[in-house]
């Protein structure tokens, strides 16, 4: 019961990552945006001044930050997506007719019934032209999850010749209506206490001083192993858990989508506090450095020059592109303790910026980081302060890790060659990660590294699905004693995670260019997964 319960929060978690994947990519987009018309940048370069220039960027920054209030629609369509195990375009297409449905319906009921207000607000806002309840979000996040168990259940159900137009995913939808009939009528009463409940929730993290800080700092690191990080990530950065903010008269929801209104509002003196939750970045560049070089420390001294081509550049990884893996996996395979005390000073560190009140706004590395905050000052974001304290967290980690590595003799690699659960990476391994990270032809893509994984995972017979989330490429096996975690390693992995029937291969930010190759052998090859 348990692992069933884990292994459907896993799948929830994966499908949220769908939609998250882009809204990185729109923050940056936004920081430069903001960045070419504040004020100051302005009088320093006058040119940026120009007239077409400014409205240029105004009309690409207000159309951008258009995303952050229109995330109902955004998730209802990537978690659909998300979950849909094939036929995701039809999945995805549906639950945007299903959310459609949903806000015409609502909005007639509560017009019908006298329950409408006569403007937005006091727990109703407008969705796609239709002013419902407002469940923002998580509206989005329910229909999404509801037609992707519709769908993997009926997309291929075959009603006979007569019917047969009916049929498939027309049937997904056509059952899907008077689910979401029911659910408007019924959300229309029920919801108003829930918003109350996360109201209340959001009231005490943000009212009960450090703790929810802490809480969520702790939480976020604790959970990677399982994957299920992105939840409680997702749940502050982009619901009305992270936070509500009226910012030049438009309201947002969540840290992230409020954090990114303000630093581009020239009448915001100071980021909102709910800004700290977007910090995970003080971890991934100062915390993991510390211990990464505590690690490369305590290795043998006949092994230093072997460590130091693992370590470094998994310094580098967490600092310039805050992929964490590398570190974090190299000591929670060998000391669980290890990583729960990590998880621990991260919740330290999280309570530290509350305390001192430094509201800088961080995503990505170091070099996003700054681009993020110099431009908008240091009174706005406090940035100068963030680096202190991260320098401060660096020596901790360090000096923790150090002292925790040496008195019990942690088994980390570059301390015990002959331990091959912690050997290090061989020459044949670094060289054959250096050449399968390389940019490779199409044809090797497809015939070489494809086949690599291929046969690493057990082959056509073992695979039952592939997906894959930021870093980490996702295969449900029939059995995981057919997986070769020795010729994963040649792949490029950086780390294995086994969850019930669900392996998680460790690859980095570029986990689509290895789950394509891997799906491109597959149909070279003409190898079809059982049941799609």
């Amino acid at each position: 019961m348990k692992e069933k319960f884990v292994g459907a929060m896993q799948t929830f978690s994966k499908a949220i990552v769908a939609p998250v994947l882009y809204l990185p990519a729109v923050g940056l987009i936004l920081v430069i945006c903001n960045f070419m018309i504040n004020p100051n940048i302005v009088s320093a370069v006058p040119f940026l001044g120009n007239e077409v220039i400014q409205i240029i960027f105004k009309v690409m920054y207000n159309g951008l930050m258009s995303v952050f209030n229109n995330l109902g629609p955004i998730f209802a369509i990537g978690v659909a997506f998300g979950l849909a195990k094939k036929k995701k375009e039809h999945a995805a297409l549906v639950a945007f007719l299903c959310l459609f449905i949903f806000c015409a319906a609502q909005n007639s009921f509560l017009s019908l019934t006298g329950m409408l207000h006569e403007a937005t607000g006091n727990g109703q806002n407008m969705m796609l032209g239709f002013q419902i309840v407002d469940m923002g979000v998580f509206l989005g996040i329910i229909i999404g999850v509801i037609v992707g168990c519709l769908h993997n259940k009926y997309c291929d159900k075959d009603l006979g010749e007569v019917l047969s137009v009916y049929g498939g995913t027309r049937f997904v939808f056509l059952i899907s209506i008077p689910v979401m009939l029911v659910m408007a009528i019924a959300f229309a009463y029920l919801w108003p206490p829930v918003q109350s409940l996360i109201t209340s929730v959001a009231t005490f993290i943000s009212t009960s001083g450090g703790i929810g800080f802490f809480t969520f700092g702790f939480l976020e690191r604790l959970l990677i192993p399982t994957g299920l990080h992105h939840l409680i990530g997702s749940a502050l950065w982009y619901t009305d858990l992270g936070g509500v903010a009226t910012v030049a008269g438009e309201t947002y929801s969540g840290a992230w989508a409020i954090a990114l209104a303000q630093l581009g509002d020239p009448e915001t003196a100071k980021l909102s506090l709910t800004t700290i939750f977007n910090n995970v970045t003080l971890v991934k560049v100062f915390g993991l450095s510390g211990a990464g070089l505590a690690m490369l420390h305590c290795a043998k001294p006949a092994l230093k020059n072997k460590a130091r081509a693992i370590y470094v550049p998994a310094i580098l990884t967490s600092c310039l592109a805050a992929i964490t893996e590398p570190i974090e996996f190299t000591f929670l395979f060998v000391s669980p303790v290890l990583f729960l005390i990590h998880s621990v000073l991260t919740g330290i560190f999280f309570y530290l910026l509350y305390f001192f009140q430094i509201t800088c706004c961080t995503a990505g590395g170091i070099f996003e980081t700054l681009l993020y905050n110099v431009p908008a000052g240091v009174a706005k974001t406090g940035w100068p302060w963030f680096i202190l304290l991260g320098l401060v967290q660096m020596a901790v980690y360090y000096f923790v890790f150090k002292w925790f590595i040496l008195k019990f003799d942690v088994k980390i690699p570059g301390r015990d060659e002959s331990d091959e659960d912690v050997k290090l990476v061989t020459k044949k391994d670094y060289e054959a990660a250096k050449k399968n990270t390389a940019t490779p032809s199409p044809a090797g893509m497809n015939n070489s590294l494809g086949a690599q994984i291929y046969e690493a995972v057990g082959g056509i017979q073992n695979i039952k699905n592939i997906d894959n989330c930021f870093t980490r490429l996702r295969i449900v096996v029939d059995s995981l004693d057919l997986v070769d975690e020795e010729k994963l390693k040649e792949t490029g992995s950086k780390g294995l995670v086994k969850r019930g029937n669900e392996i998680q291969i460790i690859y980095g930010v570029n986990v689509n260019k290895f789950r394509k190759s891997l799906e491109d052998y597959l149909e070279a090859n003409h190898l079809a997964i059982e049941g799609e």
